[in-house]
């Protein structure tokens, strides 16, 4: 397991008044499961699967990262931002 995987950038998002780094799968997935109230649709499952493949040396990160991005994406338009 690639638990030390770490995209070469980190993907930012919103965290109360500042900007909180997710640095790679791992960080993502805790993201998803602990931070997203809205754990459905398809680039949230996606981005649940790649990030899992990518831990697991399955699937590159920079696919895992551009997933995350969309399920960050779908979930801000969700909420209204």
């Amino acid at each position: 397991m690639g638990f030390s995987l770490e995209w070469e950038y980190a993907v930012f998002v919103q965290d109360g008044l500042k900007d909180k780094p997710i640095k790679g799968p791992r960080d993502a997935l805790r993201y998803l499961r602990d931070d997203i109230p809205y754990q459905t649709g398809r680039p949230y499952r996606s981005a649940v699967a790649d990030c899992n493949r990518a831990l697991r040396f399955r699937c590159d990160a920079d696919d895992a990262r551009n997933s995350f991005v969309a399920a960050y994406a779908d979930y801000r338009v969700k909420i209204g931002h």
